[in-house]
Protein backbone atom coordinates (compact mmCIF):
# COMPACT_ATOMS: atom_id res chain seq x y z
CA UNK A 1 0.00 0.00 0.00
CA UNK A 2 1.14 3.12 -0.85
CA UNK A 3 2.50 5.83 2.00
CA UNK A 4 -0.11 8.59 0.94
CA UNK A 5 -2.97 6.00 1.12
CA UNK A 6 -1.83 4.67 4.99
CA UNK A 7 -1.62 8.54 5.63
CA UNK A 8 -5.15 8.77 4.75
CA UNK A 9 -6.60 5.83 6.50
CA UNK A 10 -4.80 6.89 9.49
CA UNK A 11 -6.26 10.03 9.25
CA UNK A 12 -9.90 9.06 8.53
CA UNK A 13 -10.10 6.90 11.60
CA UNK A 14 -8.62 8.83 13.53
CA UNK A 15 -11.32 10.95 12.53
CA UNK A 16 -13.73 8.52 13.18
CA UNK A 17 -13.20 7.42 16.28
CA UNK A 18 -12.37 10.93 17.37
CA UNK A 19 -16.37 11.50 16.69
CA UNK A 20 -17.11 8.40 18.24
CA UNK A 21 -15.33 9.28 21.16
CA UNK A 22 -17.21 13.10 21.03
CA UNK A 23 -20.54 11.37 20.61
CA UNK A 24 -20.26 9.23 23.38
CA UNK A 25 -18.36 11.31 26.12
CA UNK A 26 -15.64 8.68 26.04
CA UNK A 27 -13.02 11.21 27.22
CA UNK A 28 -9.93 8.95 27.51
CA UNK A 29 -10.58 7.61 23.20
CA UNK A 30 -10.83 11.55 22.65
CA UNK A 31 -7.64 12.26 24.31
CA UNK A 32 -5.69 9.74 22.17
CA UNK A 33 -6.98 9.94 19.15
CA UNK A 34 -7.62 13.73 18.56
CA UNK A 35 -3.99 14.78 18.68
CA UNK A 36 -3.38 12.06 16.13
CA UNK A 37 -5.91 13.67 13.50
CA UNK A 38 -3.72 16.62 11.96
CA UNK A 39 -0.50 14.88 12.40
CA UNK A 40 -1.68 11.78 10.10
CA UNK A 41 -3.21 15.03 8.00
CA UNK A 42 0.18 16.39 7.42
CA UNK A 43 1.35 13.20 6.51
CA UNK A 44 -0.80 13.03 3.85
CA UNK A 45 0.09 16.46 2.86
CA UNK A 46 3.77 15.47 3.12
CA UNK A 47 3.51 12.45 0.57
CA UNK A 48 0.93 14.46 -2.00
CA UNK A 49 2.64 17.80 -2.53
CA UNK A 50 5.65 18.29 -4.70
CA UNK A 51 6.42 20.76 -2.64
CA UNK A 52 5.75 21.83 0.73
CA UNK A 53 4.14 25.16 1.62
CA UNK A 54 5.29 26.78 4.77
CA UNK A 55 1.68 28.65 5.10
CA UNK A 56 -0.27 24.92 4.72
CA UNK A 57 2.54 24.05 7.82
CA UNK A 58 1.80 26.88 9.86
CA UNK A 59 -2.22 26.02 9.10
CA UNK A 60 -2.10 22.52 10.15
CA UNK A 61 0.32 23.70 13.27
CA UNK A 62 -2.33 26.38 14.48
CA UNK A 63 -5.28 24.03 14.52
CA UNK A 64 -3.39 21.19 16.24
CA UNK A 65 -2.70 23.87 18.71
CA UNK A 66 -6.31 25.02 19.04
CA UNK A 67 -7.55 21.45 19.42
CA UNK A 68 -4.90 20.87 21.79
CA UNK A 69 -5.69 23.70 24.09
CA UNK A 70 -10.09 22.18 23.46
CA UNK A 71 -8.99 19.04 25.51
CA UNK A 72 -7.57 20.10 28.17
CA UNK A 73 -11.11 22.33 29.41
CA UNK A 74 -10.44 25.64 30.67
CA UNK A 75 -13.06 27.62 32.40
CA UNK A 76 -13.76 30.31 29.84
CA UNK A 77 -11.91 28.24 26.90
CA UNK A 78 -12.93 30.87 24.28
CA UNK A 79 -10.19 32.97 25.24
CA UNK A 80 -7.49 30.36 24.40
CA UNK A 81 -8.54 28.84 21.54
CA UNK A 82 -9.71 31.76 19.57
CA UNK A 83 -6.45 33.14 18.95
CA UNK A 84 -5.28 29.41 16.93
CA UNK A 85 -8.41 29.45 15.07
CA UNK A 86 -7.66 32.80 13.76
CA UNK A 87 -4.44 32.34 12.84
CA UNK A 88 -5.55 29.67 11.03
CA UNK A 89 -8.62 31.01 9.01
CA UNK A 90 -6.39 34.05 8.50
CA UNK A 91 -3.73 31.50 6.70
CA UNK A 92 -6.39 30.27 4.31
CA UNK A 93 -7.60 33.91 3.83
CA UNK A 94 -3.52 34.50 3.08
CA UNK A 95 -3.57 30.95 0.48
CA UNK A 96 -6.70 32.20 -1.47
CA UNK A 97 -5.69 35.61 -2.08
CA UNK A 98 -2.40 34.42 -2.89
CA UNK A 99 -4.08 31.90 -5.61
CA UNK A 100 -7.15 34.20 -6.34
CA UNK A 101 -7.85 34.22 -10.39
CA UNK A 102 -8.69 37.31 -12.39
CA UNK A 103 -12.26 36.85 -14.27
CA UNK A 104 -13.80 39.17 -16.27
CA UNK A 105 -16.23 41.67 -14.63
CA UNK A 106 -19.90 39.85 -14.43
CA UNK A 107 -23.03 41.62 -13.28
CA UNK A 108 -25.22 38.92 -11.91
CA UNK A 109 -22.20 37.00 -10.13
CA UNK A 110 -21.09 40.49 -8.39
CA UNK A 111 -24.43 40.97 -7.03
CA UNK A 112 -24.83 37.77 -5.87
CA UNK A 113 -21.17 38.12 -4.00
CA UNK A 114 -22.47 41.63 -2.38
CA UNK A 115 -25.75 39.81 -0.87
CA UNK A 116 -24.16 37.14 0.70
CA UNK A 117 -21.46 39.41 2.03
CA UNK A 118 -24.82 41.18 3.50
CA UNK A 119 -26.29 38.02 4.68
CA UNK A 120 -22.67 37.14 6.27
CA UNK A 121 -22.49 41.04 7.93
CA UNK A 122 -25.92 40.20 9.38
CA UNK A 123 -25.19 36.82 10.80
CA UNK A 124 -22.46 38.66 12.97
CA UNK A 125 -24.35 41.10 14.04
CA UNK A 126 -26.82 38.65 15.01
CA UNK A 127 -24.75 36.52 16.79
CA UNK A 128 -22.94 39.37 18.54
CA UNK A 129 -26.37 41.06 19.89
CA UNK A 130 -27.77 37.46 20.74
CA UNK A 131 -24.81 36.27 22.78
CA UNK A 132 -24.24 40.09 24.45
CA UNK A 133 -20.89 39.04 25.71
CA UNK A 134 -19.90 41.13 28.04
CA UNK A 135 -16.18 40.93 28.45
CA UNK A 136 -15.17 43.46 26.07
CA UNK A 137 -11.71 41.67 25.30
CA UNK A 138 -13.52 38.68 24.38
CA UNK A 139 -16.39 40.58 22.09
CA UNK A 140 -13.38 42.10 20.25
CA UNK A 141 -11.75 38.55 19.79
CA UNK A 142 -14.91 37.42 18.34
CA UNK A 143 -15.65 40.58 16.33
CA UNK A 144 -12.10 40.44 14.91
CA UNK A 145 -12.58 36.15 14.40
CA UNK A 146 -16.25 36.72 12.48
CA UNK A 147 -15.11 39.60 9.92
CA UNK A 148 -11.90 37.37 9.18
CA UNK A 149 -14.00 34.44 8.67
CA UNK A 150 -16.23 36.69 6.65
CA UNK A 151 -13.71 37.71 4.46
CA UNK A 152 -12.75 33.86 4.14
CA UNK A 153 -16.33 33.09 3.16
CA UNK A 154 -16.49 35.75 0.22
CA UNK A 155 -13.00 34.71 -1.37
CA UNK A 156 -13.98 30.87 -1.55
CA UNK A 157 -17.67 32.00 -2.83
CA UNK A 158 -16.20 34.51 -5.30
CA UNK A 159 -14.12 31.30 -6.32
CA UNK A 160 -17.54 28.73 -6.85
CA UNK A 161 -19.19 31.55 -8.60
CA UNK A 162 -16.83 32.50 -11.25
CA UNK A 163 -15.51 28.83 -11.83
CA UNK A 164 -16.79 25.18 -11.23
CA UNK A 165 -13.66 23.24 -10.41
CA UNK A 166 -12.63 20.42 -7.93
CA UNK A 167 -10.58 22.39 -6.36
CA UNK A 168 -12.85 25.03 -5.70
CA UNK A 169 -15.70 22.55 -4.74
CA UNK A 170 -13.70 20.80 -1.74
CA UNK A 171 -12.46 24.83 -1.01
CA UNK A 172 -16.25 25.41 -0.43
CA UNK A 173 -16.98 22.41 1.33
CA UNK A 174 -13.94 23.17 3.76
CA UNK A 175 -15.52 27.16 4.10
CA UNK A 176 -19.06 25.66 4.73
CA UNK A 177 -17.88 23.03 7.41
CA UNK A 178 -15.96 26.25 9.09
CA UNK A 179 -18.97 28.29 9.08
CA UNK A 180 -21.49 25.63 10.12
CA UNK A 181 -18.32 24.51 12.90
CA UNK A 182 -18.36 28.19 14.50
CA UNK A 183 -22.39 29.11 14.35
CA UNK A 184 -23.13 25.73 16.31
CA UNK A 185 -20.23 26.22 18.60
CA UNK A 186 -21.19 29.42 19.99
CA UNK A 187 -24.70 28.51 19.78
CA UNK A 188 -23.56 25.07 21.96
CA UNK A 189 -21.56 27.34 24.42
CA UNK A 190 -24.25 30.39 24.80
CA UNK A 191 -27.37 29.80 23.83
CA UNK A 192 -28.87 25.99 24.21
CA UNK A 193 -26.38 23.02 24.49
CA UNK A 194 -27.94 20.32 22.41
CA UNK A 195 -26.18 17.08 21.77
CA UNK A 196 -26.60 17.47 18.05
CA UNK A 197 -24.90 20.66 18.79
CA UNK A 198 -21.43 19.64 19.92
CA UNK A 199 -21.61 16.53 17.08
CA UNK A 200 -22.04 18.67 14.02
CA UNK A 201 -19.54 21.25 15.38
CA UNK A 202 -16.98 19.14 16.19
CA UNK A 203 -17.23 16.37 12.95
CA UNK A 204 -17.26 19.38 10.77
CA UNK A 205 -14.50 20.81 12.38
CA UNK A 206 -12.53 17.77 11.45
CA UNK A 207 -13.71 17.32 7.98
CA UNK A 208 -12.72 21.12 7.16
CA UNK A 209 -8.99 20.39 7.19
CA UNK A 210 -9.01 17.63 5.18
CA UNK A 211 -11.42 19.72 2.77
CA UNK A 212 -8.56 22.37 2.34
CA UNK A 213 -5.88 20.35 2.25
CA UNK A 214 -7.78 18.91 -0.83
CA UNK A 215 -8.11 21.98 -2.51
CA UNK A 216 -4.79 23.01 -1.59
CA UNK A 217 -3.23 19.77 -3.45
CA UNK A 218 -5.71 19.92 -6.26
CA UNK A 219 -4.92 23.61 -7.49
CA UNK A 220 -1.05 22.49 -7.01
CA UNK A 221 -1.69 20.22 -9.45
CA UNK A 222 -4.05 22.08 -11.98
CA UNK A 223 -0.71 25.04 -11.74
CA UNK A 224 1.91 22.14 -12.91
CA UNK A 225 -0.22 21.05 -15.94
Amino acid sequence: MKTNKIALIAYLSCCFLAIVSNVFKLEWLKLFTLPLVLPALFFYYFTEAKKVNILICLFLLSNFIGDSLGLMNFENELYYIIPPFFISNLLMVIVLIKNIEKVKFNLFNAILLIIIGLFLIYLLSLFLELFSIEESILQIQVEVFGIVLIILVLLASYNIIWKISNSNLFLMMCVSCVLISDIFYLIFNFQNQLFVLNSIHFACQLFSYFFFIKYVLLREQKLLK
